[in-house]
């Protein structure tokens, strides 16, 4: 899977919005956290790309607000989204906590997959297919939510002591191509870059799970320090960019058309 050259994202995209003018824009500037998750964010000759940087400049274009990129690790992000010391965090999935504190803003879903190394020679089809299996381990990311029929899946492999856990997908990765672990659930996002750089051990290969679960991803306006009035202005300028294609043209850029059909058509799949 190859990524659309990265030289003139922001350019395409800026002239592609063009025609919407500028707004008044928001009451002052707003921080965006950001973090490196595969085709979601990057760096790149020292420039933050990908899916996540490209959508908060389209938003930024689109409404007129200030919205300045935050880097920082994953768990820290969080932790400074829930003091107030960051605005807006993106590539989050809905949970209860997060909803006590933000506005919650879908764009996009997302989907777990099963990533399978080159030494389990045997064909996995499933996370039952996986389950039974004697010895081989899972590798698995915290604070990644599954969906409740791979949580319970999950929760029964680490009962046999068949999980390892991880601080990053990367550390996942390293772990797969020494033949510590012999599988781990993965972001198609995080894969496909992962893949395509070569970080992937020939002979490994990816499962689309039967019982992963659609889960939907989108942005937290932080309502400690975001105002109404400004929320319902971002929201409105990112449903358009949603319902314009905007969103997918970007996901297209990155992960390529048929990864993206295949999230952006989750929502319509149908349970198995």
């Amino acid at each position: 899977m190859h990524a659309m050259p990265l030289r003139s994202a922001a350019a395409l995209i800026a002239l592609s919005l063009a025609a919407a003018g500028a707004q008044a824009g928001c009451a002052k500037a707003y921080t965006v956290g950001v973090s490196a998750l595969g085709y979601s964010a990057f760096l790149h000759d020292k420039q933050w790309r990908g899916v996540v940087p490209d959508l908060v400049q389209a938003l930024e274009v689109r409404s007129g607000c200030r919205l300045v990129l935050e880097a920082r690790p994953r768990a820290r992000v969080m932790l400074e989204f829930g003091r107030g010391a960051l605005d807006i965090v993106t590539s989050s999935q809905p949970t209860p906590e997060r909803d006590q504190i933000g506005q919650y803003l879908p764009y996009a879903y997302t989907e777990l997959d099963l990533v399978v190394g080159a030494g389990l020679r045997q064909q996995i089809r499933s996370a039952a297919d996986f389950m039974a299996l004697e010895g081989p381990t899972l590798g698995l990311v915290r604070g990644i939510f599954m969906g409740a029929e791979l949580e319970a899946w999950a929760a029964a492999l680490q009962l046999a002591k068949r999980v390892e856990w991880a601080a990053d997908f990367e550390n996942l990765a390293t772990r797969l191509n020494a033949g510590r672990i012999q599988a781990a659930i993965v972001p198609s996002a995080i894969h496909a870059k992962l893949f395509a750089e070569g970080q992937m051990q020939a002979g490994s290969y990816v499962v689309d799970l039967p019982e992963a679960e659609p889960v939907p991803i989108g942005l937290y306006l932080n309502r400690q320090t975001v105002g109404e009035a400004d929320q319902q202005l971002l929201q409105h300028h990112l449903q358009q960019l949603v319902g314009e294609g905007q969103v997918e043209q970007i996901y297209t850029r990155y992960l390529g058309p048929a990864l993206t059909q295949r999230l952006f058509k989750l929502r319509a799949r149908p349970k198995p």
